[in-house]
């Protein structure tokens, strides 16, 4: 772990920040410049196209890398004064070019983002311990879907794996997940999956979020963990999912749509499939549940297009009394960004409608 790594841990750079702040533009990359302690040091840091940040500090006296910076057991008053002075550089760039971000891989902040979007959860910290260690619960019941970690890679359980032994005191960021035992066999066979890493190995894995494993499998992987852990919240695993999407009446006039079909298409969204439920939520100033629909189908392909659609049929229209965000909210769904599953008490409320619209 190096200086600059440790600052910009969990931060991601912000490109249209660089040359105002003073760097200059050297290939695909960027250089900054700064002296230091009355002149006799020069910073000079680097940032990848990609993002990678990497520095070096020059002794102008002799031109050389100050390599005593470097070495952890080199201890004294004139090096540490050259660290401190160093760190404060790159404190200061931090706060200006770079955002914070909750985990340090970027796999692991696209889902992070998409449990938040899909599901409205959100991490905690369950050990004091250990206050960078994250999990995610089913809400209802509290219990862990996923817990999330930087371990070094040697402590996984990596099999007939070969590693050099610096790759093997590496940081990696890892998720642990419940997962059927008779699937276990061959999720472990796969690049990226290992026996969970301090819990139980007959129903956890454990997997490196570095992107070995594919996004799609991995979203996979999580939403059967927080089925596995919720219990019989979800209703009939083999039924129809119930989901909600956010509409916007000021980018799209959905009222207009129903009242003069009872069928229509909308985009392909997230992982709803014919046969599920979908209920429209109207977004601020309204807020709240409007329309309820059933799939008719998914994964419609339209030629000479890239998009897919959905076919929606009209069930019910509800009256914004009846479904307005502070009761959503009572029944569990604090976030409605994007499509979302249902809470199971949000479920109960709304199939005695559903019943009552067929008849």
């Amino acid at each position: 772990m190096s200086l600059e790594s440790d600052f910009f841990k969990k931060k991601r750079v912000l490109f249209d920040k660089l040359l105002p702040y003073g760097f200059s533009k050297e290939g695909d990359g960027y250089l900054y410049k700064e002296s230091f302690m009355n002149g006799d040091f020069e910073a000079l840091i680097i940032i990848s196209a990609e993002g990678l940040v990497s520095g070096r500090v020059l002794d102008r006296d002799t031109g050389d890398d100050y390599l005593a910076l470097r070495v952890e057991r080199q201890t004294g008053t004139f090096v540490g004064q050259v660290r401190e002075a160093y760190a404060e550089i790159l404190g200061k760039l931090a706060d200006a070019c770079f955002e914070a971000l909750p985990f340090i891989e970027e796999q692991t902040n696209r889902l992070a983002q998409r449990l938040e979007q899909l599901y409205g959860d959100q991490y905690d910290h369950p050990f004091k311990k250990y206050p960078s260690f994250s999990s995610y619960r089913y809400p209802l019941n509290r219990k862990w879907y996923g817990l999330i970690m930087a371990i070094e890679r040697g402590k996984l359980d990596l099999g007939k794996e070969v590693w050099e032994q610096e790759k093997l005191k590496q940081e990696v960021e890892i998720i642990n997940l419940k997962a059927e035992p008779y699937d276990l066999a061959g999720l472990l066979d796969l690049p990226g999956i290992y026996p969970s890493y301090h819990m139980n190995k007959k129903s956890w894995i454990s997997v490196v979020l570095d992107g070995t494993v594919t996004d799609e499998l991995l979203f996979s992987l999580v939403d059967k963990s927080r089925a596995l852990v919720s219990g019989k919240n979800l209703g009939n695993p083999a039924g129809p999912d119930f989901w909600i999407i956010p509409a916007n009446l000021k980018y799209y006039d959905i009222d207009a749509e129903f009242a003069a079909h009872k069928i229509n298409t909308w985009p392909q969204k997230a992982s709803i499939q014919t046969g599920d439920y979908l209920f429209v939520y109207i977004t601020a100033p309204t807020r709240a549940l409007r329309y309820a629909c059933r799939v008719l189908e998914a994964g419609i392909e339209e030629p000479h297009s890239d998009r897919k659609y959905m076919k929606l049929e009209l069930l019910k229209k509800y009256d914004d009394s009846d479904f307005p965000i502070e009761r959503l909210k009572e029944l569990g769904v604090t976030n409605i960004r994007g499509p979302r599953r249902m809470t199971a008490s949000l479920i109960s409320e709304v199939k005695p409608s559903l019943k009552a619209s067929k008849s």
